[in-house]
């Protein structure tokens, strides 16, 4: 495991599910048994979807297993069921907990609505595989499920059964070269988000606290082609990414939700992702992403104008110093200590909420959008 690895599997150990859910429509009959036996290819593919979590002299370790199970794949049919049902019961499926010691960290469901319509869902832990890497297994078992061969797969041995050490770790260490005063950046990066950017605290986002808050509930839109092409056009009018209007139109979700609930909304702060794959570990399936966590003020939000354009400075500003790779600094200082300690550091910035951001977004392919709150 890689230093994320680690921190994602003390973070799910306090109780805080680390889990990421996919859900993708499905038109026309599916066959149930050539789908397992497509998901069980895919496990083959990438080892670390056919492991076991183990436990030896206070430190944890995955353990491959020789054959792929059978029970990842689970069928259920809703043809007979009222529409209101077909939430419910993926909302129970969705707030299942994984327990990594016993079973896979990749579970699939295919919900089918009728005969021709269908509903598949992964759940993957997120100890095991961020968002973007749990898109090239599905591609995978897709692929395999048509009898495609994909040119992207150039290589299907995962490198890191035969890898030493922490690859992040090695990689973030790499760029020492391309940035001129690194270390002080990455130190200074550090210094700013856990001393001065963590007070006064963020403004959260405006929750009931009514139920169970650790239970994931089910709301999303579909960007459809066109209007991804829309803003596409307008990213590129504007001399922006893509990435950069929805984040600055997150800032704006955030205020004007917590106004609809009466609250007055200061620095809010938002976890962006960043792709930070080593060379060689395009293709293998593991957490190779970090964050950053630009923050905004009621100044910066009022003029949407300006607001893209400091969105636009920070992520440049951003990529430019490497500033993602600072967190991998602090998660492998992290990783260092046996999972009991690392439990006590996860409460400890969990009941203070002062070091947690309150929304992520992320684009995890060129055509697919998507925005996950927390």
């Amino acid at each position: 495991m890689n230093c994320v690895d680690k921190c994602e599997l003390a973070l799910d150990s306090i109780g805080e599910r680390a889990l990421i859910h996919a859900l993708i429509d499905l038109e026309g009959e599916i066959d149930h048994v050539r789908l397992s036996q497509a998901i069980m290819s895919a496990q083959e593919t990438y080892p670390i979807m056919r492991t076991i979590l183990r436990s030896k002299y206070l430190r944890d370790f995955r353990e491959i297993q020789e054959k792929p199970g059978e029970g990842v794949l689970s069928v259920h049919n809703l043809s007979q069921v009222k529409d209101t049902d077909y939430e419910e019961y993926l909302w129970q499926w969705m707030n299942q907990p994984m327990d990594l010691r016993k079973m896979f960290p990749v579970r699939v469901l295919l919900l089918k609505k009728n005969a021709l319509e269908s509903c598949l869902v992964f759940t993957f832990h997120h100890s095991t595989t961020d968002g973007l890497r749990a898109v090239i297994f599905i591609r995978k078992v897709f692929d395999n499920y048509n009898n495609i061969i994909s040119k992207d797969y150039k290589s299907e041995q995962d490198i890191r059964t035969s890898f030493k050490g922490d690859e992040l770790l090695r990689f973030a260490n790499s760029q020492r070269s391309r940035v001129n005063h690194y270390y002080a950046k990455m130190f200074a990066s550090l210094f700013h988000r856990f001393i001065l950017a963590a007070y006064p605290p963020p403004t959260r986002v405006f929750h009931d606290r009514a139920g169970n808050s650790k239970e994931v509930h089910l709301c999303y839109k579909i960007i459809k082609s066109e209007e991804l092409r829309h803003i596409e056009s307008k990213a590129s009018l504007a001399g922006v990414e893509i990435n950069d209007i929805l984040l600055a139109a997150c800032y704006r979700v955030i205020e004007k939700w917590n106004s609809m609930h009466g609250i007055t909304s200061n620095k809010i702060r938002i976890m962006s992702p960043v792709n930070i794959s080593p060379k060689g570990f395009r293709y293998v399936v593991s957490n190779q992403a970090s964050w950053i966590s630009p923050s905004t003020t009621p100044k910066d939000r009022a003029d949407p104008v300006k607001l893209l354009r400091k969105v636009r400075i920070n992520n440049i500003n951003a990529t430019k110093n490497r500033l993602a790779f600072s967190l991998v600094y602090f998660f492998s200082f992290c990783s260092r200590f046996p999972l009991v300690v690392m439990k006590g550091m996860c409460r400890f910035l969990m009941i203070t909420r002062t070091y947690v951001d309150s929304i992520l977004i992320t684009n995890i392919g060129l055509r697919t959008c998507g925005n996950q709150y927390r």
